[in-house]
């Protein structure tokens, strides 16, 4: 099976947008809080310490996402070596918000959202590309061979799809099973949360604060 390089040759460009696109949606982001918290300070001259202290941290965060991002010929390399000179084919288990890659010894958890179900060479192959389930994760892309007809269903998943669930579709993101399946590290999810939570905290009520001086 020496399929492998021609499909990443082929996807090369097609994976670095969706790379690249998946770093930049997180670098504007830390950029927007940036400017509300430096608009707030500037303005209402309120916690300035902490101010500066949640702006470093966001500095940070953003240099951290952008060399991340440089980094995506490396990682393309490396899974391109996983599947030299024998293809690694898996198999994927589908969840109601992620695809399970469930040979392996730690199971990992791809994204519904973004992913893309690309042909191989091979024809009988497609090579699923997508990012990790998990809020924190040290390398967030995942590319994985697998065979559409051996693709199995998670059993709750499998009664939803036939009707056999009586919560609704708006509260399913919110079990406990797709709350588990997010937090990949419980120490990095507690913590990176807590810390998400307390940006967030502090935005809406600087953003309260502009409409009251406006309104």
């Amino acid at each position: 099976m020496n399929f492998a390089a021609s499909d990443f040759e082929y996807y090369e460009r097609t994976i670095r947008i969706m790379y690249q696109n998946y770093y930049w949606k997180r670098i504007v982001i830390c950029g927007a809080a940036l400017i509300i918290i430096m608009a707030y300070s500037g303005i209402f001259q309120d916690n300035l310490f902490l101010n500066i202290l949640l702006m470093l941290l966001i500095v940070g965060l953003g240099v951290y996402l952008f060399l991340e991002k440089q980094k995506f010929s490396e990682v393309y390399q490396a899974f391109l070596e996983e599947n030299q000179p024998e293809v690694q084919i898996h198999k994927i288990q589908e969840e109601e918000y992620s695809y399970n890659v469930v040979d392996d010894d730690e199971k990992v958890r791809i994204n519904k959202k973004g992913v893309r179900n690309l042909p191989s060479n091979s024809k009988q192959y497609t090579l699923m590309v997508g990012f990790s389930k998990a809020f924190f994760s040290r390398e967030p892309l995942q590319i994985v061979y697998y065979d559409m007809l051996d693709l199995t269903y998670e059993e709750s998943f499998r009664l939803k799809r036939n009707g056999y669930n009586s919560m609704p579709r708006f509260l399913r993101r919110f079990t406990l099973s797709n709350l588990k399946a997010s937090a990949g590290n419980a120490f990095s999810f507690i913590f990176g949360n807590i810390f998400l939570l307390f940006i967030l905290f502090r935005l809406l009520r600087y953003l309260w604060s502009f409409l009251k001086m406006f309104f």
